[in-house]
């Protein structure tokens, strides 16, 4: 290092006695000085040198520094070009510099100073030499260098290290740095208390403990937030016994900084130096330690609160898990198996070292010195308190009797149980000195009572008694719970039976569209694979009108539509659809119920033809019965004009055809009315092979001409259908020479397939007969009106319109269904009866008999075409009644051609006719000159047939016997019900001349 050009230094004796004040500042200097000559020669080194260094003055004046000491930069730049520079420009250098001495005492240690040389001539332009003043900043910048440490310390606290350790590896640091022989921690918050110390001994530590306070001279020399003392022993601001503690512990220099947290001071630093007095840490970088030590300690003791409040939390955490379980009793478990699972959570939850679960088989009401306590589970429970128990009335054990009269849960010492010196001797050998008892009831009734056994006395247990009610109302919600979990599964299987034996098909249909469930009748209706599809790929209606009825199923919790379903095959039906809104598992779904309306259409269909059919067949019914008057008038007098032996031919040939026309007319009514009120059909076991095969044989001549193929497709087994053959062959011949005249209007050949097959439908035994031509079929807009009426596709004259009205009504009769369909791929048509192979109603044939009422036999509604009577009986009636004149007959008609024709009919018959045409004139001839036989019409303006017979009946029983009712309809239910109770002829209209005089001879007989 540089120096001063030599001179006179002052001598050992010369400094006893300074010459003058500088060598006063030179002697008692505390920083080390150096004076040097332009030869860097020591010429003058003051006693702090000798100290610093541990060289001599007398062993460095006069020789070269750089014999003494060997020094560099901290950063390793050219301290000699550096310092002469500075010199010579402003005549001083300022650095901080490591020296380290080549010979004395310290020779080799590092010593850290702050240097500031001086020029000795500040005007010479050449180095004349230069005073060097050093302070020893050893202690300071070690510290310095290890703040970093402390702060790293400070920020390690996250591994978890307790205060104390925080504190020793502080004082480690804070010695090794400052070459301390000892130092303290301590804590000044609650009195003295040493959190940490080094090299201390234990009386210094007790002494400082026992003080209690920091003192009133110290705390006034720390008040200030960046003070700290550093002095000899002697100088300390501390009380007298504290210094001769000190001293008695071998330390000179001590040195003090308060730590403090957030401004508030929490404690004291303290570093000790036993040997020779040397400079400690600077003030402030000892303040800075203090910080730093203080902020470590105050992060450890964080750290712990929250690592405790951590395990608190983790504890509470367990309980509450523990809790939540007892909520989540076993399923499907016996009551054993609950009290064992109870058991063992209750006794982790409280910390208990046993405990039992016992059964009151009396119930709630304990009867002492008879019930027994029965054991259901036990957790390290000695064989001697088992016993016990087992041998004692359940009365005479306390917690019995607190909880039969309504104690909730509570905690108590084992002499407190009611059990005896024997039990509390028992419970004393296995180590219990406490228990806790919780009550555990079922809807309200005390079941059971589980008891939890402590090594603690009562004292000591971290358990109250609201503790322990709070585990019982979870027991007993647990219970609660095991129930209505039962319910829900109960409840969840019946929803499953039902969704999956629903005949509808049901889909479950979650949030985001898709397809989380399927039931087997929706696999079967759409097809495999239905699960993670959208539900809106099976509408085959626009995506939007989905989308809102699915929105409005959100909102409102149910939807409903009509449209089209669309298979996984591409196919569609018409279908109803139902949105249900449902929470399954707590989470929305969607029920959507998918109905294929297909065959319901069909009969919906059906149902609309019937009704249809029937209103027009009640119309058809009165326009045949208003035909008939006028027609029976027109066959009548036809009838009886050809009759007349003075007609001439041309007449008669006139009056032919007249009736021929009349009859063909008669034809045409007659089939409405077969249309209208169809005669109950003769039933026959019937194979249905033959019937078609008859059919097929009478249409041989229709079908050779055509070239048209007649295809049977009829098992063998086939069953025998009960069915009126002559109409069956009517509907087949109908339904034949229809596709026969439909495959004409082609040049091709054709063909013409009937099959037949057994079904099922509604629960009933079908055969079904199909009858299918390959012809040009029906246009779509006509399949309404096919069965209609007078409708016909037919050219004018080549059809009445009547036939398929007719089949219709025949196969009704029958029980079954006639419907039409299109042909197999759209080509010709096919048109299917199904008869049933079980009727649910007898076969029907005559009228059935029915019994007679008193005083009137009882008998069948007689038709007039019946066998006509013996021509004794005839002439009998011609001849009237006992021989008194001709027999007198009123007639009652509403149609004076009616009354007409029959008047000359009787008359020619040999009776005397009398008319009436209402039922009050009537009714005064029976009164005044009672008939031989009375011919009454069925429908009539005002009074009916029915209300005049009823009328006649009330003023002569034995008059209303012989009694006809002429109609057009003689197949009315209601009129053949009518006949048949009361033995009444039924005479059809149109008449035949021939069969009236019989039919009035019959009645006058009976």
């Amino acid at each position: 290092m540089p120096a001063a050009p030599p001179h006179s230094p002052p001598t050992r004796s010369d400094r006893a006695a300074p010459a003058s004040v500088g060598e006063v500042v030179f002697e008692q200097a505390s920083d080390a000085i150096i004076v040097t000559g332009p030869d860097v020669h020591v010429e003058a080194w003051n006693p702090a040198a000798e100290r610093l260094y541990g060289i001599a003055a007398a062993d460095a004046v006069g020789h070269h520094l750089d014999e003494l000491l060997r020094g560099r930069a901290e950063d390793g730049t050219d301290l000699d070009d550096e310092f002469r520079k500075e010199l010579g420009r402003v005549g001083s250098w300022h650095r901080r510099i490591v020296q380290r001495p080549l010979v004395g005492s310290r020779r080799g240690a590092e010593i850290i100073v702050d240097a500031v040389i001086t020029s000795r001539d500040p005007t010479a332009t050449t180095f004349s030499g230069g005073i060097s003043l050093n302070r020893d900043v050893t202690a300071s910048a070690r510290l310095e260098g290890q703040l970093a440490t402390l702060g790293s310390l400070a920020a390690e606290t996250g591994r978890g290290r307790s205060t104390r350790e925080i504190a020793a590896t502080a004082l480690e640091i804070l010695c090794r740095a400052t070459q301390a022989d000892g130092g303290l921690i301590l804590s000044v918050e609650s009195g003295y208390e040493v959190t940490g110390r080094l090299g201390i001994s234990d009386a210094l530590v007790g002494r400082i403990e026992t003080t209690g306070r920091i003192g009133e001279r110290l705390g006034a020399a720390l008040e200030r937030l960046d003070a700290a003392v550093a002095v000899d022993v002697d100088s300390a601001p501390v009380s007298d016994g504290l210094r001769e503690a000190l001293r008695a512990d071998g330390l000179r220099t001590v040195a003090f900084a308060g730590m403090r947290v957030a401004g508030r001071l929490t404690g004291l630093l303290g570093l000790g130096w036993r040997g020779e007095a040397r400079i400690g840490p600077s003030g402030p970088v000892l303040v800075q330690a203090a910080a730093l030590v203080a902020s470590a300690l105050e992060n450890a003791r964080l750290l712990a609160r929250v690592e405790h409040g951590l395990l608190l939390e983790r504890r509470l955490t367990e309980r509450l898990q523990t809790l939540v379980e007892l909520t989540r009793l076993p399923d499907a478990a016996d009551k054993a198996t609950i009290a064992r699972y109870l058991l063992d959570r209750i006794a982790l939850l409280l910390g208990a070292a046993g405990g039992r679960v016992v059964e009151l088989g009396g119930g709630l009401v304990v009867e002492p010195g008879r019930d027994r306590l029965a054991t259901l589970a036990s957790i390290g429970v000695p064989a001697a308190l088992d016993e016990l128990q087992d041998g004692r009335p359940a009365g005479e054990w306390s917690f019995v009797r607190a909880f039969t009269g309504g104690r909730p849960a509570y905690v108590a010492s084992i002499g407190s149980a009611g059990i005896g010196a024997e039990g509390e001797a028992a419970a004393a050998a296995a180590g219990y000195r406490s228990f806790a008892a919780i009550p555990i009831r079922d809807e309200g009734r005390l079941d059971s009572i589980l008891i939890a056994l402590f090594a603690e006395p009562v004292d000591d247990l971290p358990i109250d008694e609201r503790m322990l009610e709070a585990i019982g109302r979870v027991v007993d919600i647990s219970f609660a719970n095991q129930r209505l979990r039962q319910v829900a599964s109960a409840s969840q299987e019946r929803y499953r039976t039902l969704f999956e034996r629903s005949p509808d098909a049901l889909l479950v249909q979650a949030a985001d569209d898709l397809i989380v469930d399927a039931n087997p009748a929706a696999l079967e209706l759409f097809g495999q694979g239905l699960t993670g599809r959208r539900a809106v790929e099976l509408a085959a209606t626009e995506p939007g009108e989905v989308e809102a009825q699915r929105g409005a199923a959100i909102e409102r919790g149910e939807a409903s539509w009509s449209g089209i379903g669309r298979r996984l095959d591409g196919t569609t039906f018409p279908a109803e659809f139902e949105l249900t809104r449902i929470s399954i598992a707590g989470e929305d779904r969607l029920l959507v119920r998918v109905r294929d309306t297909t065959e319901r259409d069909r009969l919906h269909q059906e149902l609309l033809q019937a009704q249809k059919m029937e209103a027009i067949g009640l119309l058809v019914a009165g326009v045949a019965h208003e035909l008939n008057n006028p027609l029976a008038s027109i066959v009548a007098f036809s009838q009886l004009i050809r009759t007349d032996p003075s007609l001439p031919d041309d007449l008669r040939h006139h009056a032919d055809l007249l009736i021929a026309e009349s009859n063909r007319t008669r034809r045409i009514v007659q089939n409405l009315l077969d249309f209208a009120r169809q005669r109950p059909p003769e039933r026959t076991p019937t194979s249905i092979r033959d019937l078609v095969e008859g059919v097929l044989a009478l249409q041989s001549y229709s079908f050779g001409p055509s070239r048209i193929a007649a295809n049977l497709d009829i098992p063998a087994d086939l069953p025998a259908v009960p069915l009126d053959r002559a109409q069956i062959q009517q509907v087949l011949v109908n339904l034949t020479l229809n596709a026969a005249q439909a495959i004409q209007t082609r040049t091709e050949q054709g063909s013409v397939r009937i099959a037949a097959d057994e079904i099922v439908r509604d629960g009933r035994r079908m055969v079904r007969i199909a009858v299918t031509d390959d012809g040009p079929g029906i246009p779509a807009d006509l399949h309404s009106r096919l069965f209609m009426p007078f409708f016909t596709t037919k050219a004018p004259g080549e059809g009445t319109g009547l036939g398929l009205s007719v089949s219709f009504g025949i196969i009704a009769a029958h029980g079954g269904i006639l419907r039409h369909e299109p042909g197999p791929s759209g080509v010709g048509a096919t048109f299917i009866l199904e008869l049933p192979v079980d009727p649910e109603w007898p076969v029907a044939g005559a009228a059935p008999e029915a019994p007679g009422r008193p005083g009137r036999p009882g008998g069948t509604a007689r038709s007039a075409g019946a066998p006509r009577p013996a021509p004794a009986a005839e002439e009998a009636a011609a001849r009237g009644t006992a021989g008194a004149g001709r027999a007198r007959v009123l007639v009652l008609d509403d149609e004076s051609s009616i009354r007409e024709f029959l008047a000359r009919i009787l008359e020619r018959a040999g009776y005397e006719p009398i008319v009436a045409a209402d039922g009050a004139t009537a009714l005064e001839v029976v009164r005044s000159q009672p008939p031989d036989a009375i011919l009454c019409d069925h429908r009539m303006a005002g009074m009916s047939g029915t209300a005049f017979h009823d009328a006649v009946a009330e003023i002569d029983p034995a008059l209303a016997r012989r009694f006809a009712f002429m109609s057009g309809d003689v197949l009315n239910p209601e009129l053949r019900d009518f006949a048949v109770e009361r033995g009444i002829v039924l005479l059809a209209k149109p008449f035949e001349i021939d069969s009236i005089g019989p039919t009035v001879a019959r009645i006058i007989e009976s």
